[in-house]
């Protein structure tokens, strides 16, 4: 699968995430991805350059758009990490 493609589908999923408004159904895909991500090791995650620049501007955008969380909210979810 081309980065380019995963990357699409990445930011198709986050846009999912973002409507989502029955708690239920996102405590369900919240745990599903928890449950995913303990059984990877932060080695395992790598970027190249191309994908940081991408992260980087969508996270730009994403910050335009108002999608961001104040640090009380941030260090709130922290705890549950």
């Amino acid at each position: 699968m081309k980065s380019s493609s995963l990357q699409l589908r990445k930011i198709n999923l986050i846009e999912y995430l973002l409507g989502i408004q029955d708690e239920k159904v996102f405590d369900k895909v919240e745990s599903n991805i928890h449950k995913s991500l303990k059984s990877i090791k932060p080695v395992d995650i790598v970027f190249t350059k191309t994908e940081l620049i991408e992260r980087a501007e969508f996270s730009n955008k994403q910050i335009k758009k108002g999608h961001v969380l104040s640090q009380k909210e941030l260090e709130s979810q922290a705890k549950n990490w």
